[in-house]
């Protein structure tokens, strides 16, 4: 699979992990999914994050993050650019324009975006049965577009009923879908850790940073668990 078609997949996990956890810290988690700000400020917060960080890994080791910094990195190459650490001792210029630039372009964003999210927003105002079909139309094709399959835009329909039964039957379709998005790539780069270290489990801890990850891991699934255990607390001592 080409980093192409990993990119969208990185783009969606990252706003579904964002909302999850913007649901679990939040007081009043039973109003998401109703439009509230914050569940709409996170997701897509982490969104751009992750379209930025895709150019971290471009420039300083020259593996594209993703189809956006791998159209970039061509690009580059066909100027005479070479990616990764040498980069930056040889053309300083280059390497921390390219930061620079998004830097001031998140600056213009401010005084460009800002001003214009009241009018944008209103296309919350239509009609569900006039944007609902749209929507479906848009899905469908995009669906087909990738590999321009019709398999494809049937499969798409019938997870859309599956999703549509989920929602009504009160499952939390987010979960499942960040197992679906990322759990490939969660198995492609075990395997790739687990062949560098000839089956040795420890290089999965080899790194702070890793570690790090690892301990907020732990805590967003226990922190569920026991905030749930709190709430049910008050409840049973209110039946006693």
């Amino acid at each position: 699979m080409s980093r192409r078609q990993r990119d969208p997949r990185l783009l969606i996990g990252a706003a579904f992990v964002a909302y999850q956890q913007s649901r679990m810290w939040s007081k009043h988690p039973e109003a998401y999914g109703t439009g509230i700000p914050e569940g709409v400020i996170a997701p897509e917060s982490a969104n751009n994050g992750v379209t930025s960080g895709t150019l971290v890994p471009t420039l300083a080791l020259g593996v594209p993050g993703g189809s956006t910094a791998a159209v970039m990195m061509i690009v580059l190459q066909y100027h005479g650019m070479v990616m990764g650490p040498r980069l930056f001792a040889t053309d300083p210029g280059v390497a921390y324009g390219v930061f620079v630039s998004m830097a001031v372009a998140y600056i213009f964003m401010i005084f460009t975006i800002l001003p214009l999210a009241r009018y944008m927003s209103r296309v919350v105002l239509f009609e569900t049965s006039y944007l609902a079909p749209i929507i479906i139309l848009v899905t469908i094709v995009a669906a087909f577009g990738e590999r321009q399959y019709l398999f494809d835009m049937a499969l798409a329909l019938v997870f859309g009923v599956i999703g549509n039964i989920a929602h009504k039957t009160s499952y939390h379709v987010t979960a499942m879908l960040i197992g679906i998005l990322l759990g490939p790539l969660f198995e492609q780069y075990l395997v790739r850790a687990l062949r560098l270290s000839e089956g040795n489990l420890l290089i999965l801890f080899s790194s702070p940073l890793g570690n790090v990850l690892w301990g907020l891991l732990a805590l967003s699934l226990v922190l569920p668990l026991w905030r749930g255990h709190r709430q049910k607390k008050p409840l049973v001592r209110e039946e006693g």
